[in-house]
């Protein structure tokens, strides 16, 4: 560098001194006292200049002045310290800092070198849906309460990633008071705030909290989706009030634009009647006009009948399902079978059986073994036998899904007629 570039970069470092210094004085002589973020602009816009010894000395008079400085303000001068070599003054602030009333500063301080750096509300949601993902729950909790005292602000994303980790590991509690802090932020909480709460305290078998919740966010202007009535149903379904999913499903269709009352209204007198297959198939030929054609309320209708015992409304329901090509899940074919094993039905277990068969669907082991089991018993061997050629010709691999009861009991089918053979010759 020559000598007329030497002397204007100096003339251009001292001319942002005196502007910096003259806005100082400016505001320190109006009506509004410097505060921690005039003083922290000051300190940045210096030490990106190089003038790191006069950054310190405005950092050192915000002190004598009771101003508190922020963690950018802390960060931005141990940077600068760092770049024109004084590590040894930056170490001292550091440490300086970490004896400090505000330990969150640190915590900040801390998280904003290096890689995985959390400067604001986006890297920290990043940082707590990561903690999440690996299970680490309660440290993604506390590093953001402490990260939100020393100023990066969390959004309602970071809020809901941390409520769903809470709720999935039953931490119902903190995930009700993390509800109430961030609505002490100044967060509405949205849809899926509402919903992942609602989901995690039906998990929890707190379906009056849960109800409690739901009439909140209606009356809060928060429209509840699909899947929130889907968890309400399937907790009422649970505990045998079917009627009331029933209901709930109907009020879902309600808030759908363009569904006419009165088509609702007559299924539900049909429901309430006992005529459940005419309400049921009410409810298909409205879906179809409408193209709604979520199958999900159907299962757990489905799932809620078998754990009631009520078996036989439960089967009719399939059937009206599978007239209308309304896709049944494995879940509903699964809780079907087993019921109607228990109770000697086979004919009808067999019969959805090859259903799943047919669409492709493969079973848990207990459900199929069980089913050969009770075929088996009741001396059905030829079924069984046929039962389990489908069962290859599907995918099914015997060798592996059959479990060693199974194939003790056809070990000794197939020994039996082996002598049965033997003595008709």
């Amino acid at each position: 560098m020559d000598y007329l570039e030497l002397e204007g970069s100096m003339k251009r470092l001292s001319g942002l001194l005196d502007r910096a210094r003259s806005l100082q004085l400016e505001i320190s002589k109006s009506d509004c006292f410097p505060d921690s973020t005039t003083y922290t602009i000051l300190i940045c816009g210096l030490c990106k200049e190089g003038l790191v010894g006069e950054a310190g000395l405005i950092f050192n008079e915000m002190e004598k002045l009771g101003c508190l400085p922020t963690v950018i303000t802390f960060n931005a001068l141990i940077d600068g310290l760092c770049k024109v070599g004084e590590l040894d003054k930056a170490r001292l602030l550091f440490h300086k800092m970490e004896i400090g009333r505000n330990p969150s500063l640190i915590l900040h301080l801390r998280l904003s070198q290096g890689s995985g750096q959390v400067l604001d509300s986006v890297s920290l949601q990043k940082l707590v849906e990561q903690y999440c993902e690996s299970g680490l729950i309660l440290k993604a909790y506390k590093l953001l309460i402490q990260l939100a005292d020393s100023g990066v602000v969390p959004n309602i994303i970071t809020y809901n990633i941390l409520m769903n980790g809470l709720c999935k590991t039953h931490n119902i509690n903190a995930a009700l008071k993390l509800f109430e802090k961030l609505q002490v932020d100044g967060y509405s909480p949205d849809v899926v705030t509402y919903g992942t709460l609602i989901d995690g305290l039906q998990r929890v078998n707190r379906e009056e909290e849960a109800f409690g919740y739901f009439d909140q966010m209606v009356k809060n202007g928060c429209t509840p989706s699909l899947a929130i009535y889907n968890t309400l149903m399937t907790s009422l379904c649970r505990t045998g009030k079917l009627s009331q999913a029933f209901s709930l499903w109907l009020n879902y269709l309600r808030s759908l634009p363009n569904w006419e009352g009165e088509a609702i209204k007559a299924v539900e007198e049909q429901f309430e009647n006992g005529k459940v297959e005419d309400a049921v198939r009410g409810l298909l030929k409205l879906g179809l006009m409408k193209k709604v054609t979520d199958s999900s309320p159907y299962t757990i209708w489905l799932i809620g009948l078998c754990q009631a015992g009520s078996l036989d409304e439960a089967v009719k329901i399939f059937s009206i399902l599978e007239e209308h090509k309304v896709k049944v899940t494995p879940p509903s074919c699964v809780m079907l079978i087993s019921g109607l094993c228990r109770e000697g039905k086979l004919d009808l277990a067999v019969d959805v059986f090859l259903y799943t068969l047919e669409k492709g669907l493969i079973l848990m082991p207990r459900v199929c073994n069980g089913l050969i089991r009770s075929l088996y018993t009741l001396d059905r061997k030829k079924d069984v036998i046929d039962l389990m050629n489908r069962m290859r010709r599907a995918g099914y691999d015997l060798d592996i899904y059959l479990s060693q009861t199974t194939k003790v009991l056809l070990s000794r089918h197939k020994h039996n007629y082996e002598m049965e053979r033997e003595s008709t010759t």
